[in-house]
């Protein structure tokens, strides 16, 4: 099972993609769908609205991202960061949309 949309491969009886939240589909989508896709970690916060804001410079910027441990922080608040995670040829993007935040001010720990 495949999701086609960012081609990421799962195993029988998963019906929907994790991080893009569609369906999968039998087929890979296109040559090379299945392939991992190598990401990074960028920086780690503990507050939802900072998530949220990072989220939506990054989007607008079109870096590829997701964050790790997003929700668990809703459930065991300051017991795990989110952890932001880019691709591999995007850091400088990301780093360039995210330049102008006060990282002290938010909570964030700087980049790794």
């Amino acid at each position: 099972m495949f999701c086609p949309n960012c081609g990421a491969e799962y195993v029988e009886g998963i019906t929907a993609c994790a991080d893009c939240r569609v369906k999968l589909v039998v087929e890979p989508p296109h040559p090379g769908a299945g392939k991992p896709i190598e990401y990074e970690e960028l920086l780690s916060t503990f507050n939802q609205g900072d998530i949220a804001l990072i989220k939506s410079l990054l989007e607008n910027e079109k870096v590829d991202y997701f964050f790790r441990g997003e929700y668990f922080n809703q459930l065991d608040p300051l017991i795990q960061p989110a952890r932001l995670f880019v691709k591999k040829g995007h850091r400088e993007r990301a780093k360039q949309a995210l330049e102008g935040l006060n990282v002290t001010f938010l909570g964030v720990s700087g980049e790794r």
